[in-house]
């Protein structure tokens, strides 16, 4: 067990007279020791007599290997050792890959196939040996052709896997309804290309890892940040040749950010492992900013969209059309399904039940494609929403009006998509009223940013303020079945009943200990979501005592059962419902060891506030008097494990036996960011961003608002900045942060939230995921109000992000004479 902390003093708060603690915006607990210096990262764990490692990278995008000299650089004093894939390849196993038919070893294996794959892993004394060494190493290569356009890649001029035989990994077209018949019938038929740039995560904390190999119990040690430690962690120990419980994945308490990005940096948890297994001492690496923003196996993904709606001139839409191909990079990675998730959300905010839904995943000479923040969703709503902004044009219809006319009604709740996923509440077309509102009474008014003469004088000066109100779904608590649907025999999941189903439930566990306070521990990792806040405040409640009396920590790869983990807005959902049935558990277990105490019937005994209370005595035994009689623990320890939501309900029997992606949380939001757009230098502006959300039950508002901050900050960056570019030969273009431009204090708009709590009914306390809301919907809405800015300019966001140059260019090239 790994990663206790205590709660800080400042965090205590009075019991009496107080009402829960959840639903209030406690601090924290995580903060203190963050803000104060005291937490411990990967970097900080420094065993005696450690190694270190550092990788010779490929400088070429497409290139066999001729050969490898590695003499020179085992001279270098306090080299130790140089590994290559023919090295690793003696003892070990290729990594596991997203979809079959790849092998993809640790190091790159006679051919490379992006800037920045590792070809061999240098371990020294320290780091600045270690980078001396990789300078030493000769690889000689022949260079290939690349390709790294992915609408190019499905030409197969340039296969990047010549054993596979085509750039397309896979693809498939998803068809619900009566596509054909909504498309002919329709009064007219709208189409337009989308592109959406290839961007990331880019946590403060990079990629790190220590592994220590032992000798006398065959096994290993890996302290790492790796996300989703007990899901993946067979991508570890499967590569190392080893079972489950020889490979300890530790993810300390504090992660610097991951955002997804960190569930496939899997490769360097392998290679330090196996250099610590072959040299017998421990070995570190930590990944640098340029190694991270280069090659660090973190990029995501990068689309091309053709998408058609058919619409009624009356502004009914009847249909919805989406092709896409995605640019997946060198490798399938795990995971694969970004394709995918987007099903869950298929049509937004609106009520279209006749859908096609064909995706190419193409394999290009870039960085390999991993999970981020939305995962493919928010590129599926901004292309949707863009193509809802051209069908209003060619109607010569009011954008507002066309949303208004197709929003879900709050009658249709709970409402089933074509695509088999539910929205479980919510009341969008009063959402989008309410935004609307705010928006008028605080800003088109006089003084406001919008008050028409200040728009009009604003205009006279080139620069042009909009803003278009906009809905969008934030899909919360991913199921796993599904997300293995690109490695299935998809002509048998016509078949699979209910029963075939495999879901991941929400492990927690408590004991009570000798002093009588109480210790948890969560069977996931964490990345700065919250976590030990969210089950110190809500365990509290369960069991009548305060926060600070609860200390939670975290479980290693082997102590902790498989679980789904961090990822998905799924926490506050799992971990709620987790927390609530572990709560119940210890007051039922410890109501038990009382009547034994006191050798009466259980129904004698009342548990409240900490205490196990006599009824007709009114004796009482403390939290810590009961831990101290039972000392084998039979009553104060508890675990409880939470099933998935959907797969209680009946409604979601489709979509989990078919390997739909199930998503039973509909967190919303009704966005409405103004902007204003410099038509001489194509700077775009956020002035302000209004937002309006709802997650359900709030469960700890500070923690929901920082989401929402950081999400919309994300939103901005990937919108209007952030672009790993390449060039014609797959050198990347963005390897520092002077180039990869996140947003910075100078970017992130003024934002104002309110909120709304339509609790959910399918989750155990309300609680909606909300863990990816503003990057998932920040783009589109940032879009949707430059496209009403340069309305007078007939400019559209056709290409995310829509950077200075582009909308120059699109300016430039417009037919509005200004």
């Amino acid at each position: 067990m790994s990663g206790t902390q205590s709660p800080p003093e400042a965090d205590v708060e009075e019991r009496a007279g107080e009402a829960e603690f959840t639903g209030r915006g406690l601090e924290r607990v995580e903060d203190h020791r963050i803000l104060t210096g005291r937490a411990e990262y990967v970097h900080d764990v420094a065993p005696e007599n450690c190694l270190h490692m550092a990788l010779v990278r490929s400088m070429h995008a497409h290139a066999d290997i001729v050969d490898i000299d590695v003499s020179a650089a085992l001279e270098v004093p306090g080299c130790e050792a140089v590994l290559t894939a023919e090295d690793i390849k003696e003892r070990y196993n290729p990594m596991p890959c997203g979809l079959n038919g790849f092998e993809e070893w640790s190091l790159a294996d006679g051919k490379v196939r992006y800037v920045g794959e590792p070809v061999a892993a240098v371990v020294a004394t320290d780091r600045y040996v270690a980078e001396d060494a990789v300078d030493a190493v000769v690889v000689d290569y022949e260079t290939r052709d690349c390709v790294v356009d992915p609408r190019g890649a499905l030409e197969d001029d340039v296969v990047v896997h010549e054993e596979f035989g085509s750039n397309v990994a896979d693809r498939e077209e998803l068809v619900f309804g009566d596509v054909e018949g909504a498309f002919e019938d329709a009064d007219r038929v709208v189409e337009s290309s989308y592109s959406w740039g290839r961007i990331s995560g880019v946590p403060l904390e990079t990629a790190g890892v220590v592994a220590q190999y032992d000798d006398d119990a065959d096994s290993f040690d890996i302290d790492c940040n790796i996300q989703l430690h007990t899901l993946v962690d067979d991508t570890v120990y499967e590569t190392l040749g080893y079972g489950p419980d020889d490979v300890h994945l530790n993810v300390p308490a504090d992660v610097g950010g991951s955002f997804g990005t960190k569930i496939a940096i899997h490769r360097y948890c392998c290679l330090a492992a196996m250099a610590s297994q072959q040299l017998e001492r421990p070995v570190k690496f930590v990944e640098d900013r340029i190694e991270n923003l280069q090659g660090g196996d973190m990029h995501s993904s990068e689309r091309e969209y053709e998408v058609k709606l058919a619409v009624d001139d009356d502004g009914t839409i009847r249909g919805l059309d989406v092709w896409f191909v995605d640019d997946f990079g060198a490798w399938p990675r795990y995971p694969v399904n970004q394709v995918l998730k987007p099903l869950s959300v298929v049509s937004n905010a609106y009520d279209i039940q006749d859908v096609r839904y064909e995706y190419e995943l193409v394999l290009t000479n870039k960085t390999s494609q991993t999970a981020y923040r939305g995962f493919g969703v928010p590129s599926h709503i901004y292309a949707l929403e863009m193509i809802v902004e051209e069908a209003a044009r060619e109607l010569g219809m009011d954008p507002d009006e066309l949303r208004r006319r197709n929003l879900i009604a709050p009658d249709q709740m709970p409402y089933e998509l074509p695509t088999k996923n539910i929205y479980d509440s919510g009341d969008f077309p009063e959402a989008f009223e309410e935004i609307q509102r705010i928006v008028d009474e605080h800003e088109r008014c006089e003084g406001g940013l919008l008050d028409p003469e200040v728009v009009a004088a604003k205009r006279e000066e080139g620069k042009y303020r909009g803003v278009r109100p906009t809905v969008h779904i934030e899909p919360g608590v991913s199921g796993s079945d599904w997300t293995d649907r690109q490695r299935s025999d998809r002509a048998e999941l016509d078949d699979r009943d209910r029963d075939d189903v495999a879901e991941l439930p929400e492990h927690l566990r408590a004991e009570v200990l000798a002093d009588g306070t109480v210790k948890a521990y969560i069977a996931t990792d964490t990345s700065g979501q919250g976590h030990q806040t969210l089950v110190s405040q809500l365990l509290a409640d369960e069991l009548g005592v305060l926060p600070s009396d609860i200390e939670v920590g975290y479980l290693d790869s082997v102590e902790a059962p498989t679980e789904y983990g961090t990822a998905a807005s799924r926490m506050a959902v799992m971990l709620s419902g987790a927390t609530a049935g572990l709560g119940r558990t210890l007051v039922e277990n410890l109501e038990a060891l009382a009547a034994r105490e006191w050798d009466c019937g259980v129904a004698e005994v009342a548990y409240r506030d900490g205490r196990v209370e006599r009824v007709d005595t009114g004796e009482s035994l403390s939290l810590a008097d009961l831990a101290n009689r039972d000392a084998d623990g039979e009553f104060v320890r508890a675990s409880y494990d939470y099933e998935h939501p959907a797969s209680q309900l009946e409604e979601f029997d489709e979509a989990l036996s078919r390997k739909f992606p199930v998503y039973p949380t509909a967190a919303f939001a009704a966005n409405a960011p103004i902007v204003e757009v410099d038509a001489k230098t194509g700077e775009v502006d956020i002035l302000k961003f209004y937002s309006l959300r709802d997650c359900g039950t709030q469960l700890n508002p500070t923690i929901v608002e920082g989401q929402a901050h950081g999400g919309i900050a994300q939103g901005v960056g990937a919108a209007l900045q952030e672009e790993f570019g390449y060039d014609d030969a797959g050198q990347p273009q963005a390897i520092t942060l002077f180039d990869y431009k996140l947003p910075s204090i100078e970017n992130v708009p003024e934002i104002k939230l309110e909120h709304t709590e339509t609790p959910s009914p399918f989750t155990e306390t309300g609680a909606k995921g909300t863990g990816e809301g503003g990057m998932i919907d920040g783009p589109a809405a940032i879009a949707a109000s430059i496209n009403a800015a340069l309305e007078p300019l007939d400019v559209t966001v056709d290409q995310i992000p829509f950077t200075p140059n582009r909308v120059r260019e699109r300016i430039r090239n417009s037919s509005v004479e200004r």
